[in-house]
């Protein structure tokens, strides 16, 4: 197993080094409010975009274009419903923050190559 892994655990590794030698010539305390300054916009962010204030089951997502795609098996993948009535300029952050992955890269896709 480890010999069929070996590239992967390399790799891992490689990175995982690299990680914490960033974190420490960052700080790590610096870093820790970092992330708690992230963790609190997602909540602002969450309240004012979202239906539901998070994630919902993909029955309750009305509009097409949030709904995650869901493969074969008994496994749901949730995904977001964007509130009603947000302004534009305020629909188009959060619906940019609430596309699921396939629409998403759609979106970038456009927007490299046109079409």
């Amino acid at each position: 197993l480890r010999a069929w892994n070996s590239l992967d655990w390399a790799l891992y590794s490689h990175l995982n080094r690299t990680f914490w030698k960033k974190v420490e010539k960052f700080g790590a305390e610096r870093l820790q409010k970092e992330v708690w300054r992230l963790r609190q916009r997602r909540k602002t962010l969450e309240k004012l975009c979202l239906k539901g204030g998070g994630p919902l089951p993909p029955k309750n997502i009305t509009d097409g274009g949030f709904k995650p795609f869901q493969p074969p098996g008994r496994a749901q993948i949730w995904g977001y419903a964007l509130k009603e009535g947000l302004e534009p300029p305020q629909k188009f952050l959060c619906a940019r923050l609430a596309t699921p992955e396939l629409q998403y890269k759609d979106l970038l896709d456009k927007k490299q190559f046109g079409g």
